[in-house]
């Protein structure tokens, strides 16, 4: 039996979608798949339509395991079956840390529930956690979606880092996802990838709207879309993972097959990204600006927006917005209305490291808006502060921006702040 795990610091990058679609193709091939949805907010479930329903989560749950076992479903595909998620997941972290040696407690667990499987791929939540760090020291290997912007490609380096100064064992393999070609540094990132084997995966995951209907039909890309572009782009991932556990399963008694991104490699296609933005934006006939600051005036494009609400949707039902857009030669904290007739926005620009916190949830986005812009901070903040209150901000959506979508829904916007 195999353990793969599909992970990624950041939310929104195609993550839950490959799991689903390489599990069906990796059962349709014939192996005995089992998917763990191991993120609380249950979307590979959703999918696959099980009801995301497992039991309360406690230390004996963990240490022997008959809880995981039984709420085991067969899907409607064969040779695929799912343990789905449940809202207690959210209480991993605070379980594991009660128990001794929570590496080895998940080891044996994936061990448990796999024995019947040929492979088990777990569908793991964003951020670093407890359960993250048992994950990838379980797992054979670790796969990354990443899309080819520099945050993500920043994150995908972080991931690295950590992984490194941790000792991990885990072996990791990155490929694209949400990949627009008509975006000058997608092309240019998927090139990169061609010009340097074995640092990104072959198989690039288009950004289209075929695959978000996978979420909406509740089924795998294939079952309704086998012929098109992004179906043939999840059987290359697929073609290329089973490659890799045929070669691990005859090396297993040797070594381990290496595979994975070498880090100078990965800072070294960030920073090139970093510089092909910063062409794209500038005039012809003007040097570039490394980093300019943002100004009121300034306009660019959005590449990537994540939006942020309330588990019930708060903000979204009281007409306001709080999104980070990715933008060619910056990032954006954005809080607004998203009414027509009121657009005015408070918006401060925010460095990398921001963003990751914010992405993996280790900060609350609002938390930055009120350490960039002071408190009381400006009238629009204040109303986003009394709708959550003490409640928790969450990603609840990430999308590529259109061709249109300006650094600034607004000439005037409540508050622009350069960084520090």
């Amino acid at each position: 039996m195999n353990a793969v795990a599909f992970y990624n610091l950041k939310g929104g990058v195609g993550k839950t979608t490959a799991a689903v679609n390489v599990a069906y193709l990796a059962a349709a091939a014939g192996q005995r798949v089992l998917l763990w949805d191991l993120d609380p907010q249950g979307a590979a479930s959703f999918i696959l339509r099980v009801r995301a329903r497992v039991g309360n989560l406690r230390r004996k749950t963990l240490q022997h395991g008959t809880t995981f076992t039984d709420a085991i479903k067969e899907t409607d595909y064969p040779n695929l079956d799912l343990l789905p998620a449940d809202f207690s997941y959210r209480k991993f972290d605070r379980v594991l840390d009660h128990l001794d040696k929570p590496v080895r407690v998940m080891r044996t667990l994936v061990d448990t529930l796999g024995a019947d499987y040929d492979v088990v791929f777990l569908d793991c939540p964003a951020g670093f956690s407890l359960l993250t760090e048992a994950v990838l020291e379980t797992a054979d290997l670790c796969l990354v979606p990443t899309i080819p912007t520099p945050l993500s490609v920043q994150t995908l380096a972080r991931i690295l880092k950590w992984i490194d100064r941790r000792g991990l064992p885990s072996q990791l393999a990155a490929f694209f996802s949400m990949v627009d070609r008509r975006k000058t540094l997608h092309r240019r990132a998927c090139e990169w990838s061609a010009e340097h084997r074995g640092n990104f995966l072959e198989a690039h995951i288009p950004y289209a709207s075929v695959v978000e209907q996978t979420s909406v039909r509740r089924m795998p890309l294939p079952e309704f879309a086998e012929r098109d572009p992004a179906s043939r782009a999840f059987a290359h991932l697929w073609s290329e993972l089973g490659a890799w556990l045929e070669r691990q399963q005859v090396h297993r008694t040797e070594s381990r097959v290496p595979v994975g991104p070498a880090l100078s490699a990965i800072e070294g296609l960030s920073a090139e990204l970093e510089r092909a933005a910063e062409r794209e934006v500038q005039p012809e006939h003007q040097a570039p600006v490394l980093r300019p600051s943002f100004s009121p005036t300034a306009t660019g494009v959005a590449l990537l927006i994540h939006s942020f609400d309330t588990d019930d949707g708060s903000l979204a039902r009281s007409g306001h917005i709080l999104e980070l857009r990715e933008c060619a030669t910056s990032l954006l904290l954005v809080a607004g209305r998203s009414s027509a007739d009121d657009i005015s926005l408070a918006q401060v620009r925010i460095d990398g490291a921001w963003a990751i916190q914010i992405l993996s949830g280790e900060v609350s986005p609002v938390v930055i808006l009120d350490r960039r812009l002071g408190r009381p901070g400006p009238p629009i903040v204040e109303e986003i502060h009394s709708i959550v209150g003490k409640r928790k901000l969450s990603r609840i959506e990430s999308r590529m921006a259109s061709a249109h979508t300006r650094l600034s829904a607004s000439p005037n916007p409540v508050a622009a702040v350069s960084p520090a």
